[in-house]
């Protein structure tokens, strides 16, 4: 089955849609542009691959030659706010808008400007359909499966449900792959003594986050293993704004003495919360 955006993201996706009309552009045809417009109008696209950069051009095949830096997801919401076609191709200025979570619950943020040329010439033949074709192409249609194109530590989140079935999820998600991890609270036989922290290098700061002074917890779940280091990170509760993002790498630098059971080092369940302070 499909899985398709959470509810949690329709909800507050918008888009403000306004036609550039200088003499030599096809925005003269009238009626074909305000169905297209009013089509758009109201939503908020996510860019395809989610890339970082504020000036992105594509060629005739939709391949990417400037401006390829990937970012976080939660950092790639564009709104467009102005739109030109030509025999040159397409033009876009927009909005980049990041997802912030409050208390579980998504809002957008305005985080800076983007501008988009694809070298995709549009003719007056069937100027609805062109665009719609373009626009597939630099952004994910509505309703669009997001998993595939998502690290797979966003899963559990995205599936939905609330925290502790989003960590049961994982806890199957582990026993499936065969690569069970014990919890203390859960041993049935003799003690599990949990992992230590012997290295936690503190994360770095998105800088969309920090200009926002986006403050809070990345809450997470991983597996140290036996060796004392992080594997199966997966987000239970965001913050957003690409902080969890750099809350993932930074566990990956992390260091453990490993959880023992009977003298032994064992792989051990262990919830952890990120914390992101900017400001004094």
């Amino acid at each position: 089955m499909t899985t398709r955006w959470p509810s949690r993201y329709r909800a507050f996706l918008a888009i403000s849609l306004t036609c550039l009309v200088p003499a030599f552009m096809i925005c003269q045809t009238g009626q074909q542009l305000d169905e297209f417009s009013s089509m758009y109008k109201g939503k908020i696209f996510l860019l395809r691959n989610f890339y970082s950069e504020t000036d992105l051009e594509y060629d005739q095949n939709y391949m990417l030659v400037r401006g390829g830096v990937a970012g976080p997801w939660t950092l790639a919401g564009i709104r467009i706010t102005q739109w030109a076609a030509s025999a040159q191709g397409v033009d876009l200025i927009g909005e980049r808008m990041g997802t912030w979570y409050r208390d579980g619950k998504p809002s957008l943020l305005k985080i800076g400007k983007l501008k988009i040329h694809v070298a995709v010439p549009i003719s007056n033949a069937d100027l609805r359909t062109e665009l719609h074709a373009v626009l597939s192409k630099i952004f994910m249609e509505p309703g669009e499966d997001i998993l595939p194109v998502v690290p797979e530590y966003w899963r559990f989140y995205l599936l939905g449900g609330d925290f502790n079935s989003r960590r049961e999820a994982w806890r199957a998600s582990l026993e499936k792959k065969s690569m069970p991890a014990f919890t203390p609270s859960r041993s049935a036989i003799g003690e599990i003594a949990p992992p230590r922290v012997t290295s936690s290098p503190d994360p770095k700061y998105a800088k969309e986050a920090e200009a926002q002074h986006i403050e809070g917890e990345s809450k997470l779940i991983v597996v140290v293993d036996t060796t004392g280091s992080v594997d199966n990170v997966a987000i239970l509760d965001p913050l957003g704004m690409g902080l969890d993002d750099q809350a993932v790498a930074t566990l990956g630098r992390w260091k453990f003495q490993p959880g023992m059971k009977g003298g032994q080092p064992v792989r051990v369940q262990l919830s952890v919360d990120i914390s992101f302070r900017c400001c004094p």
